[in-house]
This record gives C-alpha cells, structure tokens and sequence, in this order.
C-alpha cells in the first residue's frame, strides 16, 4: 500500500488548487447567511442572491482560491486530462481514509495521492460510531469495504486537535449545544486518558488524548459488520496514524513496543490480522501473533521455554543439509558439520543478525567443488581463511549495505546458475551414479542415467534401490505438508523424510551407498602457515577468495533482509554481521572446513519454531557437536542418495522459475539480464557469468540514464499542445529534444508535462529558456511548472524509475511458504 500512496515529487499546485474549490463553499455560506439576514430584517421577500458582491477583505481572500482554481483547470487538469476521465469512470481506491475535518490535514498533500487512490470520510475528531450510529456513517463504512473492496482502513488524527481539547475541557463549549453532544459520543477518550495518565497535564496530556482517541476508534471500527467479517477473512488491515502537520510526520500504533513510532521507523507497515482466537477489537492484537514473537528481550526462563525447543528443530534441519552439502563439495562429511557448529556456537553468539543461522551453504557448491577439484581439498582452509579476512575487514569499514548494491537480476541469474548446476550434479548422485565435471554434460546423460537404474553397467548393479530411496526422499519433502493435519505440519518434512528412509533402507538392508564418517577431529586440517607467503603470491587464490567472501556475503545479507521481515524484534545491524561471518569463515578456513553463510531455510524454520534469542542458534551448534560426538554411527546409516534428493530439491529452489517470471514480466530488461547470468554461470564458470551480468547491468544502467522519450498530445481545438517528457533529459538527448521543439507550429501553446522527467541537465534547460523566448515572439506560449523543472535541474544524477525488483527478490528469498529456498 505504502508505495502506492506515496508518489513522491507531486502535485502540490493541483492539491491546493483542488482543495481551493473546497474551501469556496464556506465563505459564500457566510455572504448567503449575511444577505438572508437583511432580507429578514427589511422585509423584503426577494429571491436571495447566489453570488453577492464581497466585501474587499473576503475579496482578497476568494481571489486566492480561485486563481488556484484556474491554475488547477488551465494547467494540472490539462496535464492529467486521462487520468481525470478513466478516474471518473469507475473508482478503485487503495485505502479508506477516516479522518478529521480540521482545515489543516490535506490527505492527498501528505500521501501524495492521485484521484481514485484514497476513498475518504471526515468529521470532527475522525470519530467512528459503533453499529448504532448515524446510517450514512455506515452505509460509508460499508460501501468502503464490501462495494469497493478496499484491503486497508486508515484511521488518522492529528495533534493540537481543538475536538480533542474540547473532549478534555468541556467548559470551553458550553455554547455548542450540538458539538457538546457529538462530542459526548467520544467522552470515554478523556476519562481513560486521565485514568491511564494521572501525572501530566498541557500539551503532553492532549497528545496523549489524541493517540488514544485514534485507538478508540480502531475498537468502534473493529465492531462494524462489514469489517468484521473481512477481518476474519483476512482480507482487511486496520491502521491507527497520528498526523504532527507542521512538520509532515506521521506516527503509526506500533504493536511491538504498544507505542505510536515514526510511521518510516515501524517495522510492519500494515499489520496481519490475528489468528480468530485473538480478538481484532483491542489495539494490543492489531499485529501478527508470528510478528510479534520477539517484541520485547525475554527472560531466561522465557529463552530455555522457547529456544530450546527451536534449537533442536533447527539442529534436526541442519544435520542433513551440512552432510549433504559437504557430499556434493567432494569433502569428508565431518567438514560440514564443522562449519555447522562453529556457524551455530561462534557466529551465533557474536552475529548481527539474532536470529538468523548460519552454516554451509548450498550456493557454493559449485565453487567449492572447483576448489577441490583443481586445487586440493588443502587449499580449500586457505581460500576460505582468506574469504573470512575479507569479510571482517568489509564489517568494520561498515561495507555490509554495499554487498547488497547488486542488481537482482545479476544475484536472482548466479543464484539460478548455481541452481541449474546443483541439479544436474546431484541428480546423478541420488541415484548412486558418478556425475560428470561439467554441467551441460550432466544435462545430457540425465536420460542414461535413468536407464541405469534398471540396467546395469561398468560392471555395476542396477541403482534401482538408489532411485528408489531418492524418490521417497522427493516426495516426502514435496508432499509432506500438503497431506498430513496440521498439528503435524509444524515437523519440518527434511526430519520426516531423512528419518523414514534411512530407517526403511537400514531394516531392508538395501545395497546403496552411506555416509562415510570418521570422526571430527579426524576431519581438522590446519592450514600450513609455512607454505602461506607463497601460496599469498598466486592471483589465483586472491580470486577465488574474492568470489568467496562476495557470494557469502551477499547471501548472507540477503538473508538476513528476509529474516527481517519474518519477525519484530531486533533489526540486522550488517556491519557487524559481516564482521561475524568473516571471523567464523577464518576459523573455518583455518581448520580446513567449508565456509559458511547466512541460510534461508535454517533461518526460517528457527522464527517458525519460535525462536526469540540467539541461543536458539547457538544450542542448535552445540546439538551438532554432542550428535556427531555421541552417535557417530548413525550418521553412517544415512543414505547418499537421500542427501542428495535434498540437494536436487534445492537446486530447484535455487533457479527460481516463479521469480525469474515475475522478474520478466515487471521488466523484460531485467529479465534479459537474469536469464544471461544465469547462462554464463552454467556454461562458463560463476566468475565470469557475474562479471557477464554486471556488464549487462552497466549497460541498461547507461542507457537507462541517457534515456528520454518525446511524445505529442494534441488538443482536439488544435490551439494547444502537451509535450510529455519521460526520462533524463541531458546533452546526449539535445538534439532530439530539440527536433521536438521545431516541430511545434507558431502561435500554438505548448505545455510540457514534466511528470515522468527524472533530471535535466544543464544543456536541456538552457535551450528550454531560449526556445521559450522565440516561441513567444512569433505569438506562441510554453507552459510548464519552472519549480518542478528548477528541482529537476539541481537534484542528484539522473535516475531510472523506481523499480520493486529487489523487493521481489528478497520477498522470494524469505517466503513463508516455500521450505527449500533458493538460498538453502
């Protein structure tokens, strides 16, 4: 809702012009009342007259309103003629505003909103009845949400509210017989104001009365039908604003800390509707139960209550993805579990991101197993020792926000690449098969492979029992929530499925490969700090470091941004995230493990379990340390090719079809550019398929900003003309602008709509100026808003149009629904 509202760079000429139409009404009232009281008084039975001769002062004030009502007909109305005409046509609004009538709240100045965003009422003290009150009060109400369908109701007050002061001193309107009694509806207001707050007095008590009053009406609201019902049906969000107009803030009820917060500052704008059993009348239950999980720091009982429990499901979650992954990096299996455990226990406890896990991750896969392949499971501890001095010196030179400065379109193609990759890989591993190096090759003998499974080959059994295994684990992790009650879908489906058959081979005794476990000592391999100053000279290892720390800290950030939303407590401070994640990747790297990142799937299966400190993290390392100490023998039950269908799963995840479509369709540019990444990441390596997509990036990004379209509108009358420019207008651009403007007959009037004009640059607006002038000696005229044209002038660097892409991203990356994400 908040972008739709918020049209920034707009209107205020049409608004005040708009609002002067208004405005008219209340003095003619006036001279109307003014005239009938002389007729009276004369005896005169004269028919009254609708438009009196104004006194001088009431002229100079009509003057003003209705030159701003010409400038609104003459310019903006002619600038926005078709949105005016498809506006009244049919209405669609975004939001119902109630609101009060106080002259100085101007909804459509503050929100920026064009005609047909907002569907607004307005009376003294934004009062809103219960279901007994006035008819057309609820037939509003009622038209609002079941005609229109509107999905948010915005309940807004404003302090220094003279309603509000009324309501706390009531003597001060003993002659107002009927705001005396519209009033009396919101006494409660002052009585539990001064209830609640004994000790103040003045302005502080009238502020206080204000929010309250707002919240009051949240209550009312809450009770209509109509709301009610779409409350219930989770189609409707109620909001509760406080507006301080003489500075435009606006402050928004803040379930979390039960406090109205900067309306910028609150962590979820509009709030989901609480479960049934939770009452959506009272202010407190205005926010989702999951949202408010961590609201305010628990206490230590509260903190074993609920992280341990979600410490043991993470640990179960995790068990498998760290055996798996390490599987797939062509290393021991014991190298995952410890980076598992120093991701949960030392990250865990220094971590920026509270509640977010971190351990090996699925993205780096294909790197890692270069590493291996070409250089030695010895130089691994090397590249990721130098990947973590990377990453902590980025945190403390406070770099964290500049790892996210990615396009995603370049982060959603490397991420699909990798994905592409993992599946082809892994797929022949869940069914016992050897994969090949090379990804397109793997893509082709997926279908010999599948013939394996029934015939033998190389002196090889069939992999039947293999494929069998693999499917299961599939269709487990598929279906498993689809089919099962929900009390039961609270299990994570990767314990279900890790355990069922691992359980059924182990009692069939099924001829397919097993994890090979050791132990974890074993698996430490300290780097050699004597070789070190030479292997330092080698470029090489410096690229493949800076690969590292990128993509680790990139997913680790983009994580921790989807983390984020998931819940209300503690924001990710990404300085000191980065600086953990590098001191825990050069720990890992020093003993020889895989790096680590930031996990979505973790991540989110630790808040949906409830999660509300970091010790949920940090228990979670610590259960895989005493499992890999304790029961060693169980890890070597499990089957190679169930780790590996998880795998499979998430390669899947990670391409992101869902993503990359809504990506194409918002912008079929970005699009391009995803769909080439992710190309080169495949066919080439993920070095170069980046850089191939930044390129790209640069590319549109140079052209976007040299960018500008011209077009005509033609007045039918044929004496006045629009020039719509959209874009950036620099001296790239002149000689088209230029055509333009020679192109415009003599003696016509041209008006320049500059709504879509992102900057102008010194050039254009000179030749603007110097065309004006000779347009206007052959009898012509320009028109146009020289104040919007002067902001656009000195603003920042042109700018392309504000897109949702990375929103869309982050959204994909952290969805509820999706349990194997893309960033596993």
């Amino acid at each position: 809702m908040g972008h739709s509202l918020v049209n920034c760079d707009r209107r205020i000429s049409y608004v005040v012009g708009y609002y002067s139409l208004l405005t008219y009404i209340g003095p003619l009232e006036s001279s109307r009342s003014r005239i009938e009281s002389n007729r009276t008084k004369s005896g005169q039975s004269q028919p009254v007259c609708l438009c009196p001769i104004l006194a001088k002062e009431q002229d100079v004030h009509m003057k003003k309103l209705i030159e701003g009502l010409k400038h609104f007909q003459n310019h903006v109305l002619w600038e926005r003629r078709e949105q005016y005409e498809r506006s009244a046509q049919s209405q669609k609004p975004q939001a119902f505003l109630i609101t009060c009538s106080d002259s100085h709240v101007l909804p459509d100045i503050f929100m920026q909103a064009d005609p047909g965003n907002l569907f607004v009422t307005r009376n003294a003290v934004n009062l809103v009845h219960p279901c007994d009150g006035p008819i057309g009060e609820m037939a509003t109400i009622e038209y609002a949400v079941s005609a229109l369908g509107v999905t948010d109701i915005i309940i807004c007050g404003h302090y220094d509210c003279g309603s509000v002061r009324a309501i706390l001193h009531p003597e001060k309107a003993v002659n107002l017989c009927k705001t005396n009694e519209w009033l009396a509806r919101v006494a409660e207001t002052s009585e539990t104001i001064r209830r609640e707050h004994p000790s103040i007095e003045g302005v502080a008590l009238w502020n206080k009365a204000v929010e309250r009053n707002v919240l009051l009406q949240v209550e009312n609201l809450a009770k209509h039908p109509a709301v009610a019902a779409a409350l219930t049906a989770g189609t409707l969000h109620l909001h509760a604003w406080v507006l301080r107009f003489e500075t435009g803030d606006v402050l928004a009820y803040d379930q979390a800390s039960k406090a109205f917060a900067p309306l910028a500052e609150t962590p979820v704008v509009h709030a989901d509707r609480p479960d049934s059993e939770t009452s959506s009348r009272s202010p407190e239950n205005m926010g989702s139960p999951k949202a408010s999980r961590v609201a305010k720091p628990p206490k230590w009982f509260e903190v074993l209550k609920s992280d341990i429990p979600s410490s043991l499901v993470v640990f179960m979650v995790a068990l498998p993805l760290c055996l798996a992954i390490a599987k797939a990096c062509g290393v021991p299996a014991e190298v995952g579990l410890i980076t598992g455990i120093i991701g949960g226990i030392l990250v865990g406890l220094i971590a920026g991101s509270p509640l977010q896990v971190s351990g090996p991750a699925a993205g780096l896969i294909v790197i890692l197993l270069d590493i291996v392949e070409k250089q030695g499971i010895g130089m691994l501890g090397v590249v990721v020792f130098l990947a973590g001095l990377i990453q902590f010196a980025a945190g403390l030179l406070r770099l964290g926000q500049w790892f996210r400065a990615v396009s995603p379109a370049v982060i959603l193609g490397m991420l699909a690449g990798i994905g592409a990759v993992i599946f082809s890989q892994q797929f022949h591993v869940a069914l016992d098969d050897a994969p090949d190096r090379n990804p397109l090759v793997n893509f082709v003998n997926i279908p010999r492979a599948l013939t394996h499974v029934f015939v033998g080959h190389d002196g090889h059994p069939g992999h039947l029992s293999a494929a069998l295994v693999g499917a299961a684990t599939l269709l487990i992790l598929v279906f498993w929530k689809r089919i099962v009650p929900e009390k039961l879908r609270a299990v994570p489906a990767v314990i279900v499925s890790i355990v069922v058959v691992t359980a059924v081979s182990a009692f069939l005794a099924l001829p397919i490969e097993r994890v090979e476990f050791d132990s974890l000592g074993a698996a430490v391999k300290w780097v050699n700090f004597g070789s070190l100053p030479e292997i330092l000279t080698s470029p090489s290892v410096w690229k493949v470091a800076l690969i590292v720390a990128f993509v680790t800290s990139a997913q680790t950030l983009l994580t921790a941004a989807a983390v984020d939303r998931m819940h209300q407590g503690p924001r990710t401070r990404y300085d000191r995230e980065l600086a953990a994640q590098g001191v825990g990747n050069a720990i890992c790297g020093l003993m020889g493990a895989l790096p680590m990142a930031g996990v979505i799937v973790r991540s989110s299966a630790n808040v949906d379990a409830g999660a509300r400190t970091r010790w949920s993290a940090v228990f979670h390392g610590a259960w895989l340390l005493i499992f890999a100490l304790l029961f060693p023998q169980l890890l070597r039950m499990l089957p190679t090719s169930a780790l590996a269908a998880l795998l499979v799963l998430t390669g899947v995840k990670l391409l992101g079809i869902r993503a990359i479509r809504a990506l194409w369709q918002e912008s079929r540019s970005e699009g391009i550019i995803c769909v080439v990444t992710a190309c080169a990441v495949v066919t080439l390596d993920l070095l170069t398929g980046v850089l191939v997509g930044i390129g790209f990036s640069i590319i549109k990004l140079i052209y976007t900003f040299s960018r500008l379209s011209i077009s005509h509108r033609c007045d039918p009358d044929g004496d006045r003309r629009t020039l719509v420019l959209e874009g950036s207008a620099t001296f790239i651009r002149l000689p088209k602008l230029a055509a333009a403007l020679e192109a415009v007959p003599s003696g016509t009037v041209l008006h320049i709509d500059l709504k879509g004009l992102s900057y102008i640059d010194h050039a254009c607006f000179q030749h603007l100026m110097d065309w004006e002038k000779q347009h206007q000696a052959t009898g012509g005229a320009l028109v146009l808003d020289w104040d919007t044209l002067h902001a656009r002038f000195h603003s920042s660097p042109p700018r392309p149009p504000q897109s949702s892409n990375f929103q869309q991203f982050e959204d994909n990356v952290g969805g509820d629904d999706c349990e194997w994400s893309r960033a596993a």
